[in-house]
């Protein structure tokens, strides 16, 4: 008897099913916050807590290779280990949440928001960056005088080459035949009754 045997697959091959689990886990680890259809947000949220749960760990090469397996990119697993982990480094659990967003216009689906409980804005540490790297720029370095000034470099702008285009001659193309010639065949066919 075949009980409890029966899983999800939504309505896909099982290569297909897997690819779009991998496909949801990374955009959710990218981004934090994916909408999705509720099903696959139910199915999702399971692989990313394990995700979580293994950026948590000391930082072990076979916890990695275990993230890699569902990441399949070297620099999503470091900011799984790097970013994310230690965000959740004092919860137990409960590293991702699910909330109802709306109904799609198309099929009426049912679409939910699946993020991760505690975000970080990636917004503001990119300001940051661009912002430090700004001040470092305008700031003289430490072993210079103050009385020198920063050397500024021009930007060299190259000519554009010359056209040799325009003394070759246009060759002109015929144009198409509407139906790609089918005329002919038909013609045939007719003259043969």
């Amino acid at each position: 008897m075949r009980h409890r045997i029966k899983t999800q697959n939504l309505s896909r091959f099982s290569s297909y099913y897997k690819a779009t689990i991998k496909s949801l886990a990374q955009a959710v680890v990218r981004n934090q916050r994916i909408i999705t259809t509720k099903l696959k947000a139910k199915i999702v949220k399971g692989h990313v807590d394990r995700l979580v749960a293994w950026g948590k760990q000391a930082d072990s090469l076979a916890a990695r290779r275990l993230a890699f397996r569902i990441l399949c990119d070297h620099a999503l697993v470091k900011r799984l280990f790097s970013d994310i982990g230690p965000m959740f480094r004092d919860r137990k659990g409960g590293y991702t949440r699910i909330i109802p967003y709306k109904r799609r216009r198309g099929d009426n689906a049912e679409l939910v928001v699946l993020e991760l409980t505690m975000l970080k804005d990636v917004q503001k540490t990119l300001k940051h960056k661009s912002e430090g790297t700004k001040e470092a720029a305008q700031k003289p370095a430490a072993g210079a005088s103050k009385t020198e000034k920063p050397v500024e470099t021009e930007a060299r702008v190259e000519p554009a080459p010359p056209d040799k285009e325009k003394h070759k001659k246009e060759i002109k193309r015929p144009l198409k035949k509407p139906l790609g010639g089918l005329g002919k065949i038909f013609k045939s066919e007719r003259d043969s009754l």
